[in-house]
């Protein structure tokens, strides 16, 4: 099952992105046909209550009468965009799945109309400002942790996160490794830094990082995560579930932090206790992620010998990636599966 197929670098970023807003590329997913004439264009930001970028969102543009027309998630900057739109009365949802923040919806208009009475092309930009959810207390994980940071090493801090925003991100490693160089025990300096080091599959440097912000801060979520993804890529698979059990005792609303716990206890060959924190995160995403359902398949068909289960999660999965590349392919599967009797116990 070579489609989608992970690399520990490609699915650590993807995974540790809901949590930190670092360079990425959007994922457009659409659901439907939405006819291209004339082509027009709803595009917007996601943000934060802090204004900062939200990404990974998933965002969709739903119809009066034909549901969901498209889906995407939000690219690093927070940026969302419908293409071919036609003209009519629409719905715009964000979906910020795994996070505290609360669903917001949207209502737009595509009216655009020329002297001749022909539709012409309009573009329409609808921003939002997200708000935590009414229903969590402010931390999800116990104490608010508090830190004197010395003024120095601050101002070394605060100018590292500049050139990282800016995409300087050589000055801004150095500025965080200059800031913990001054206060080493740093924990945003730490938390960050940890996030960059995985993006760059500098995964020994990550564990270095993410066990000292957990000593720092033993009640840090993002911390115990970062740790769970980087022992994972270096295939400590023990360590990797000791971390991410941690992190979903933490938050238990993460679907990321149930992922990883899953894959962990796949690569340790815990194959029956894979499948409930895997379940878990499909529930949580609310059966929209495509590396849940491909996961599920592989544990299915790989390691429970289940194969009517996995062509169910591959079908799934090519309903929450319709432009899959390798959609013929996986189709083959799904037949392949359908024909294959489960093993007998």
């Amino acid at each position: 099952m070579k489609a989608h197929s992970l690399t520990a670098g490609w699915f650590l970023t993807a995974v540790l992105i809901s949590f930190f807003a670092i360079q990425t590329e959007g994922q457009s997913q659409n659901q439907g046909q939405v006819p291209i004439f004339p082509g027009s264009t709803i595009t917007g930001f996601v943000f934060s209550p802090e204004r900062r970028p939200v990404a990974e969102a998933y965002v969709e543009l739903i119809g009066d009468v034909e549901g969901v027309l498209q889906r995407m998630r939000t690219d690093g900057s927070g940026r969302f965009l419908f293409r071919g739109v036609t003209q009519g009365r629409f719905q715009i949802r964000v979906l910020p799945l795994g996070t505290s923040y609360e669903e917001q919806t949207q209502d737009v208009e595509l009216s655009g109309m020329s002297a001749s009475g022909r539709p012409i092309r309009d573009t329409v930009q609808r921003d939002f400002l997200l708000r935590p959810k009414k229903s969590r207390s402010v931390s999800s994980t116990g104490a608010i942790f508090v830190q004197e940071i010395p003024e120095e090493a601050k101002t070394v801090y605060e100018k590292a996160v500049s050139d990282i925003e800016r995409n300087n991100l050589t000055d801004g490693v150095a500025g965080l490794e200059n800031a913990l160089k001054l206060f080493p025990n740093y924990y945003l300096a730490l938390e960050r830094l940890g996030l960059i080091y995985t993006t760059q599959q500098k995964f020994e440097k990550a564990l270095d990082v993410f066990g000292k912000a957990v000593t720092v801060n033993s009640r840090s979520f993002n911390g115990w995560y970062g740790l769970s993804c980087a022992h994972y890529a270096l295939h400590q698979s023990d360590a990797a579930i000791e971390a991410a059990q941690k992190a979903v005792n933490l938050n238990s609303s993460s679907d990321d932090a149930f992922l990883v716990l899953g894959l962990s206890l796949r690569q340790a060959k815990r194959y029956e206790e894979a499948e409930k924190p895997l379940k878990q995160a499909n529930k949580l995403t609310k059966g929209l992620s495509p590396d849940v359902h491909w996961h599920l398949a592989l544990l299915y068909a790989k390691n429970l010998n289940r194969p009517g289960e996995a062509a169910d999660e591959l079908e799934l999965y090519l309903k929450t990636t319709p432009d899959s590349s390798q959609a013929d392919n996986i189709k083959k599967l799904i037949k392949k599966y359908r024909e294959t009797p489960p093993a007998s116990k």
